[in-house]
Parts: structure tokens; sequence; C-alpha cells
């Protein structure tokens, strides 16, 4: 049989699974007597116990912070992680990594893990589609959001200023004389953060009066370079191309690959993610470069403040957002043709 989980718990009692994590810790709040009564009665029914190996670890202060990434291809993955680890190292930390896939299932599986390991708080770029298991995680230990939100927006955030670094790429497409800027996004599900910057794009545009689109860029470089084509006016002469993240302007560059000169001189190339081959391609691409090692340790902060301060309630804190400034990288991409 299956190992009984606070979520099935849950569904068996008619609650949520933030109402049993506060029942199994003891901290039941505003929770009637029915309602304990209830989950009670499944717990008896069911057999289920909590692991005490990962309550142990806790009590014991295992110094040991769980990392749950939503994608592992891409590189702002590597460069977070590899940001929070020296972050953490330099507070007494260690910590644990797992990476989702961007599947909400093996998101809650990971949470279930590193909690029942011990780690002592959570660190959670969450695919979206799992909130109420983040929720959930947060009412058990301290967990701070990295630059992915949920819905209800009520637990702690660290991320980019997205409307501050689009505001600066659109900067740079326009004076590279451009009065037409497409942006370029996943044909896959849509993140928080590609939702944040195109709905920044989208207010950028306005306010600047230039006009513009969205095309979700196919990752098959043929088809992308048919849509591309199909994409840009012809009659816009320059015209700006945004890419939404690191992996869609590598989409990008294999699409153009497959366009005539002609087009691919009149494109001015802007893309989020500073990554090495950014200062190679087409003499330099201007970039909005995010601030991670400063996420990382704005992130640790936050673990460690919450650690210090929640006791026996990891959310008693008001839920903190952050948002850090990062750098435009001006290159040869947007350099207006004299």
């Amino acid at each position: 049989m299956a190992r009984m989980r606070i979520r099935d718990i849950a569904d068996q009692a008619g609650v949520s699974p933030a109402t049993v994590s506060r029942y199994l810790n003891n901290r039941p709040g505003q929770m009637t007597e029915a309602t304990r009564a209830r989950i009670a009665e499944v717990i008896e029914r069911t057999g289920y116990r909590p692991r005490s190996a990962a309550r142990n670890l806790r009590l014991d202060n295992s110094h040991l912070i769980g990392i749950i990434l939503a994608d592992s291809e891409n590189p702002y993955s590597s460069a977070v992680l590899d940001a929070l680890s020296s972050a953490a190292a330099r507070r007494g930390y260690s910590i644990m990594a797992s990476f989702s896939g961007n599947d909400p299932e093996r998101e809650r599986e990971a949470i279930d893990r590193l909690v029942d390991m011990g780690a002592e708080a959570l660190v959670v770029n969450t695919c979206g589609e799992a909130d109420g298991d983040v929720e959930c995680a947060a009412a058990r230990v301290p967990l701070v959001l990295l630059d992915r939100d949920t819905a209800s927006g009520t637990l702690d955030l660290v991320t980019s200023d997205n409307e501050a670094l689009m505001g600066g790429l659109l900067d740079e497409v326009e004076r590279a004389g451009c009065t037409w800027c497409g942006l370029l996004t996943e044909d896959a599900g849509e993140s928080p953060v590609r939702r944040a910057r195109a709905e920044a794009f989208a207010r950028g545009l306005a306010r600047r009066g230039v006009a513009g689109a969205v095309l979700p860029l196919a990752d098959d470089a043929a088809r992308a370079a048919d849509d591309l084509l199909a994409f840009v006016p012809e009659d816009a002469d320059p015209a700006g191309i945004i890419a939404i993240n690191g992996l869609v302007f590598l989409r990008l560059v294999a699409a153009l690959e497959s366009c005539p000169e002609a087009v691919r001189r009149r494109l001015r190339l802007a893309t989020f993610d500073d990554y090495p081959w950014n200062r190679a391609v087409y003499g330099g691409v201007t970039t909005a470069a995010q601030d991670t090692a400063a996420i990382a340790q704005a992130v640790l902060d936050r673990v460690v403040k919450r650690l210090s301060d929640a006791g026996e309630a990891p959310q008693a804190l008001p839920a903190l957002r952050v948002e850090l400034a990062g750098e435009i990288h001006r290159r040869a991409s947007t350099v207006p043709v004299r």
C-alpha cells in the first residue's frame, strides 16, 4: 500500500492540506472541534504516522535547505543553484536540490521527500500548478518562492524586477530605430515569469506608442523560421525582436540560420538571461541580466529570518515580496545602423 500523505488525509477529511499540517503541528488556530475530530478519525482509521526522522533532524537543526527548481534545461536554473549553494555555505547551511521538470506531481513529491529528509526550510521555483501543496508545505516549514509566485500571492517571493528589465530592452530596440517590436515566447504552458514579462511588454509598447505582437516560437527550427518570417512585418525596417528567456533566444538563433540574410540584417535583437554565447553571436546580443547572486542572497536572508523568528509558526511573519534590479548589457545587436 502506498504511504499516506498529508494531502490524502486532507482529501478524506474534507479539509485543506494546510489544515492537516496545522493539526499535526498542534497549531489549530481557529479550527473547530468538528474539523479536529474528522482529521483525527482519518488518521486513526488509516494508521497515518508522520515520519519521525525528519522531525528529529529538524529538532537537531539539520542546517539543510531543500531547493526545488522547475526546469533543469534552463541555464538560469544552474546559475541560480550555484549562487544559492554559495550563499547557503556562507551562512553555514547545506542544500539539497531537486528538479520538477515543470511537472506538478514531481513538485509535490519533491516537497514531501525533502521535508521527510529533514530540510529545515524550502526554496521553491514552482511550476505554478501545485499551489495547494506549496502553501501546505509553507505551513510545515519556512518556505520562500524563487522567481515564480503562486496564484494567491501569500508567500515570500524573491524575483527580478521584470517590468524594469523589459522596459530597458524596449528602450534599446527603440533607440536602434525600431517602430515595431515582437516578443518571442515559448509555445509551452505559461509560467508566472513569462506572463509578467509579456504583460510588461504590452504596457511598454503602449507607453512608447510602438506597434508590436507576441509569437510563441516553436522548438523546431524550420517551423520557427517559417513562423518568424510570417511574424515580422515586411515594412518594419529595422524590426525589434526580444526573446523572453535564454531558451527562446537559442531557438531564435537556430531559426535565423534558415532565414534570408536580408531579413536577418533588418532585425535588432535583445534577450533576457546573460549567458556566455550572448557575447559571441551576432557580435554580441543586448541582454537583460538578472542578478543571480543578489537573488540568492535575498532568498537565503529570508529563509534564515524565517528560521530564526518563526518558531512553531512558519508563516507568522507577513509575506514579503522582493523584486531585485538587474542590468541591461548593450551590445552590437541593437546598435543603430548609420
